[in-house]
């Protein structure tokens, strides 16, 4: 089963992580570790935010068991929980460019509305046809949903979210959402991908 694992980093810089990457030997897409599918990372308000999809909980451990807290702590960035969710749903869209990370936390939406909201959605049908460059559905830890989206930019989704996430979503009953918008400073894929 895939795991989207989300962890926050307060103090932490982009100098630091692009350190870490250094001292761990990954410099791309053909440096990823094994069971990788995505990896995004972008700064925040009080550090960076990095979001990873594993091909299993197995594999992400693997990959924090080859040194990654020793590396932080080499490189100076300070040490933080992953939060790790099961991935319910993900793919890649025909989106071109990461221009940032899109996070909705929809606590009342649990998965099977979540596929019933989809279910009518053409661009999820046939993923070639989704206008975000990935997108990811996790089941939180109280049974909702968190959609971790990357996009060109807030307006390209702002569009999507308004001429089609809006109307399905409210057939399905969601209630509306203040998505988080963080500008992505990497992205790279897995060979798990």
């Amino acid at each position: 089963m895939a795991v989207l694992m989300m962890l926050e980093l307060p103090g932490a810089t982009i100098e630091q992580y692009e350190r870490t990457n250094e001292i761990l030997g990954i410099a791309g897409d053909e440096d990823a570790p094994d069971g990788l599918i995505s990896h995004a990372v972008g700064p925040t308000d009080d550090g960076i935010l990095i979001v990873d999809v594993w091909d299993s909980p197995e594999s992400l451990e693997r990959f924090f068991e080859k040194g990654v807290g020793d590396a932080m702590a080499e490189a100076g960035a300070p040490a933080g929980e992953p939060r790790v969710l099961p991935v319910h749903n993900h793919f890649e869209g025909a989106g071109a460019s990461s221009g940032v990370l899109m996070i909705a936390e929809i606590d009342d939406f649990g998965p099977d509305t979540y596929d019933e909201m989809i279910a009518d959605m053409e661009e999820h049908a046939d993923p070639a046809n989704h206008p975000a460059t990935q997108h990811t559905a996790a089941v939180s830890e109280s049974g909702g949903i968190v959609v971790v989206d990357v996009w060109e930019s807030p307006e390209a989704f702002g569009e999507f979210a308004q001429s089609t996430i809006a109307p399905a979503g409210e057939a399905a009953g969601m209630a509306p959402f203040e998505p988080r918008f963080v500008p992505v400073h990497n992205h790279m894929k897995g060979a798990a991908a």
